[in-house]
């Protein structure tokens, strides 16, 4: 996924954050790494393979991490 789909699916949480909306990644082999949801204008975050959470309130920051991350799982 590139960073601009990942940017784009990021700003559409913020368009619906009155809603319920969580975003699931996956890898090449369709294994779940990464959850993001919005809550209180806040990105969580979360890394399933070691359930730490991250939050952030800028759509960069949370596309930086992930693409960071993503590689270490």
């Amino acid at each position: 996924m590139s960073s601009q789909h990942l940017k784009n699916m990021l700003l559409s949480l913020q368009q619906f954050q009155d809603s319920k909306i969580s975003i699931t990644i996956n890898d090449h082999n369709n294994e779940a790494l990464f959850t993001v949801s919005l809550s209180e204008s806040l990105f969580q975050v979360t890394n399933i393979n070691n359930h730490k959470t991250e939050t952030s309130d800028n759509v960069e920051t949370v596309v930086e991490y992930i693409e960071n991350n993503i590689f270490t799982n």
